[in-house]
């Protein structure tokens, strides 16, 4: 399970004296077998082996002898000079890519985080229903309530009317008391999105009883039976979120480009406007076009962020300064730590030509 404090690990560590090996594979038995995917590994490791030799040893024996097939994303930083091993297997899919740097590389998981980061699924049917939350795809909270069993009486003549009254009215109590269990376990667990599932009638009723403000999170439905698993729901849970995160992406992206060209609008465009305000303190949201990225430079001290010596040097600071192999990355490790939110989408024309990357501010 990756938990919050895992992911500050690796947005903290970093090493001057040794590289870090960082390694995204997609070990998803429904894309590759073993073979398949120690053979993937095997060709990314063959681009950087002569850049950190003892990581990719590392690596390459714990997937040969130690790694147990189960998930369908890996995530390994590596740093043997310092000892440092960090690796975490999700049940949600990952896209191979190797990095070297001096700190892991935390661009992919910050997509990860923005798609499938406290993902509440309601398990609806006539007597109540299940509370899930999901991490990363791991499930992290269960909790639920059950009411009165309905009974469904088959009985005809005069007296059918009133029992399916009856029956509607015990199912209609059930789920109005599971969506007032529902408001605090969602608050109390932070949940950012949610989903529904059930029959289209149960879901339909179910969410009718929501309040606005959990009303508000779900993105959408899937149908389950009430037999369905917690293992089942993530599944099919994961696969909307991904759907849903896609479309929220172009619809922030939409809103920053115009909140950015409005002449008093909270927002900005390109890479040196949002640095600025990630390190300001300004951002609030974050978006950047998925494969962005562009060298910088960062002072060694004060960790400050510039993309080229003529910024450094309007500073009028005389810290040293080091090379940044991805001022995007850095971008999106910031607005991690400093609680900001990070959106990265795949395609969208609009933040292409207006600089890739943009971020709504608070002022």
């Amino acid at each position: 399970m990756l938990t919050d404090l895992d992911v500050r690990q690796a947005l903290e560590f970093e090493c001057e004296d040794h590289p870090v090996l960082s390694i995204y594979l997609n070990v998803d038995s429904r894309d590759r077998t073993a073979e398949q995917y120690k053979l993937a590994l095997r060709n990314l490791l063959a681009r950087v082996e002569d850049q950190a030799p003892a990581d990719a040893r590392q690596v390459r024996n714990f997937i040969e002898t130690g790694y147990n097939w189960h998930g369908r994303g890996l995530i390994i930083f590596s740093c043997q000079g310092r000892d440092f091993w960090w690796a975490r297997s999700l049940p949600v899919p990952v896209d191979d890519k190797v990095f070297v740097s001096f700190r892991p590389y935390v661009y992919q998981l910050a997509a990860l985080l923005d798609t499938y980061a406290r993902l509440g699924v309601i398990h609806v049917d006539q007597m109540g229903a299940r509370f899930y939350l999901y991490h990363l795809g791991n499930l992290e909270a269960v909790d639920g309530h059950l009411g009165e069993e309905v009974h469904v009486h088959r009985a005809g003549g005069w007296a059918s009317a009133r029992y399916q009254r009856r029956e509607v009215e015990t199912a209609r109590q059930n789920l109005s008391a599971a969506a007032e269990f529902a408001e605090s376990f969602y608050r109390n667990t932070d949940t950012r999105r949610l989903i529904l599932a059930g029959t289209e009638k149960n879901v339909a009723r179910f969410e009718s009883l929501l309040s606005n403000r959990l009303r508000g999170l779900v993105i959408g439905s899937i149908p389950a039976d009430t037999h369905a698993t917690a293992k089942d729901l993530q599944g099919s849970a994961s696969d909307l979120a991904l759907q849903a995160a896609a479309k929220a992406g172009c619809d922030l992206a939409d809103e920053v480009i115009t909140q950015a060209r409005s002449k008093d609008g909270n927002g900005v465009l390109g890479l040196a406007e949002t640095l600025y305000a990630v390190q300001s303190g300004r951002a609030q949201h974050v978006v950047v076009l998925n494969g962005y990225s562009q060298p910088a430079l960062r002072f060694k001290e004060s960790k400050y962020v510039v993309l080229d010596e003529a910024e450094a040097a309007a500073t009028g600071s005389e810290e040293p300064i080091e090379q940044l192999p991805d001022a995007v990355d850095s971008v999106l490790r910031r607005a991690l730590l400093y609680g900001i939110a990070v959106t990265v989408v795949d395609e969208h024309r609009g933040l292409e030509d207006a600089g890739k990357i943009g971020a709504l501010t608070r002022y």
